[in-house]
């Protein structure tokens, strides 16, 4: 027979919400401040996300499990005094070189201006770290320095098997893959960058602000020679396996060359299995001038605008409406109920537009008044209802023209009338006169003829 060996854990029930936290293995526990029991155990596996909530708080985020109930926690926040001590298995991080004049400081604030380490970021930088590490598993691939225009940072991203890490200075994001709904590959209206869009099922939080979209922003121009290409830490038959969750579809390999943007893309088509939505075949009015002129540049499938004090560009794209890069709209065409045209006067050189969903609406201001014929033609040929529009407005004050004749005609009709009522008394009058002559008339040769 097994006898395992068993060891008492004492459970702390006063209800105290202070104690002191710990390293177990692959856990948090966190422990009464007297140490006569523990308050509760938190798995590192669990934890989503970690990031600072403020100077003396750390916030971890949790993963919610599919089939759960809807009552469970979400998250924890740690509150560290600035005057707090952590000990045991809490490390100090070391202490980094002073920056030279001629180097910025982007380090994080970890220590008092007397050099006391702060407690609540060697609780913030070990959770992140255990995190990171992620147990025995190896990164498949590493991305560093990418820019995010939402949320506005450069962070670096560890793509595993089944999840991604998304690690920033203060902030530590895992992302499962099942998590990710859509991914979109559009170029941006400079002509030099392109947006990698990853659409999240479940928002992450950057602060207190949450994002359903990640806008990847890359170089066009940045490119991976040959004699230095992407490198993937995987074997020949891992790559193989991988290749096979698209259907063999976008195939990757072991050393990669070619546009930094292209290459994601296509480690996220085998990660994920997302199918990759392009910029469609809308093209604006300006890039069409410019082609005519004989200009040689790249398509534009946008319009410049801008929603919410914010400028950027609105993709017409087959199934839906995308604005980037911040903030990131995105409507479906199945949930479009009208598109409200304003500001189509002549000499506006721009205008408005509303595109009104079943639950919400968006506002876009500043579009060119050159993209209008061929937004509304996108438009008709979408068969999305457009409201406002210049036909819309002729129909109008046609309507409203012919309301004022008809207007008209019913005063001109009331005057005959009331005129034929002034001199229809006396030709009453004159008949009635004319018909009793005659009678009488009649009545005189009758009784001529009786005396004969």
């Amino acid at each position: 027979f097994f006898r395992p060996s068993t060891m008492a854990t004492k459970k702390y029930t006063k209800g105290h919400n202070w104690g002191i936290p710990s390293l177990e293995g692959e856990a948090i526990t966190f422990k009464s401040h007297d140490d006569v029991g523990t308050l509760f155990t938190l798995p590192l596996q669990n934890i989503k996300q970690v990031q600072a909530s403020g100077k003396c708080e750390v916030s971890c985020e949790f993963a919610m499990e599919q089939g759960k109930g809807e009552n469970c926690v979400t998250e924890i926040r740690f509150h560290v005094p600035s005057d707090a001590t952590l000990m045991g298995s809490f490390p100090a991080p070391k202490k980094k070189d002073k920056p030279s004049d001629d180097q910025e400081d982007d380090s994080d604030d970890e220590s008092s201006d007397d050099g006391r380490i702060d407690g609540a970021s060697i609780l913030l930088n070990t959770l992140k770290s255990k995190c990171d590490e992620d147990g025995t598993t190896q990164a498949i691939a590493h991305l560093d320095d990418i820019l995010l225009m939402a949320p506005k940072a450069r962070l670096d991203f560890d793509l595993y098997d089944t999840f991604m890490r998304i690690r920033g200075r203060k902030q530590s994001w895992r992302i499962e893959y099942q998590s990710i709904t859509q991914t979109f590959l559009l170029p941006a209206p400079d002509g030099v960058h392109r947006y990698f869009v990853i659409a999240l099922q479940t928002p992450i939080k950057h602060g207190q602000t949450p994002y359903s979209h990640l806008v990847l922003s890359f170089d066009e121009h940045k490119v991976m020679e040959e004699e230095a290409p992407f490198k993937l830490n995987c074997t020949e038959e891992e790559i193989e396996d991988l290749n096979k969750r698209d259907g063999g579809k976008a195939k990757i390999q072991q050393e990669m060359s070619g546009p930094i943007y292209e290459i994601v893309a296509k480690l996220f088509k085998v990660l994920t299995s997302c199918k990759i939505i392009g910029p469609g075949k809308f093209e604006s009015c300006v890039s069409k001038q410019r082609k005519k002129e004989g200009q040689d540049v790249p398509t534009v499938h946008s319009i410049t605008c801008s929603t919410k004090q914010s400028s950027g560009a609105l993709f017409p794209l087959e199934k839906s409406f995308f604005f980037l890069p911040k903030p990131a709209v995105y409507c479906r065409n199945d949930e479009i109920v009208k598109v409200k045209f304003s500001k189509i006067g002549v000499l506006e050189r721009y205008f408005d537009i509303s595109i009104v969903c079943k639950d919400t609406s968006y506002e876009f201001q500043s579009l060119d008044k050159k993209e209008y014929e061929g937004l509304v033609e996108w438009l008709e040929n979408k068969q999305i209802k457009a409201e406002g529009t210049k036909a819309d407005i002729m129909r109008q004050q046609a309507a409203a023209m012919a309301e004022e004749d008809s207007d008209e005609d019913e005063d001109f009709s009331e005057d005959d009338d009331e005129s034929d009522a002034d001199f229809g008394g006396d030709d009453d009058d004159d008949d009635d006169d004319e018909g009793s002559h005659k009678k009488k008339e009649k009545k005189d040769k009758k009784e001529k003829k009786d005396k004969k």
